[in-house]
């Protein structure tokens, strides 16, 4: 094996320890290593067998659906729950996340499909132009 094989396999290794926090967007995240892997194994999900790790453990979209994903996001939404990504990455939904990238190309695009606005950003004051917390 080459030692672009063997870094290849080391990193991909690291990345799904079982103590390691899950990528929510392996190509995004980790656009290097995920362009080195599929040309070194000729796709991310060989790279991923050939350490020895099961691809569909490890694959965030696995059981999503568009439907699925706004069914989710719709029951967030009415049992008072934000739908900031960053507060749903702190809840552990990094798969609702990462499959409503793969099937909709953003959170946003998913949120706003499923009917909700998407407006997480400070409100802007009007009177001198600083931010404020929604008050």
């Amino acid at each position: 094996m080459t030692k672009r094989t063997e870094r290849v396999k080391r990193e991909i290794r690291n990345i799904y320890k079982a103590d390691a926090e899950k990528p929510v967007n392996i190509a995004k995240e980790y656009t290097t290593l995920y362009i080195t892997a599929r040309r070194t194994f000729g796709s991310w999900r060989k790279a991923v067998e050939a350490c020895g790790i099961s691809y569909d453990d490890v694959r965030n979209n696995k059981k999503w659906s568009r439907e699925r994903i706004c069914k989710e996001i719709t029951r967030l939404k009415k049992n008072g729950f934000s739908l900031r990504p960053s507060l749903l990455r702190q809840e552990g939904m990094t798969d609702l996340l990462s499959a409503a990238e793969y099937h909709f190309g953003s959170w946003r695009r998913a949120v706003e499909t499923c009917g909700f606005e998407y407006s997480f950003g400070r409100d802007r004051a009007e009177s001198n132009g600083h931010y404020q917390n929604g008050k």
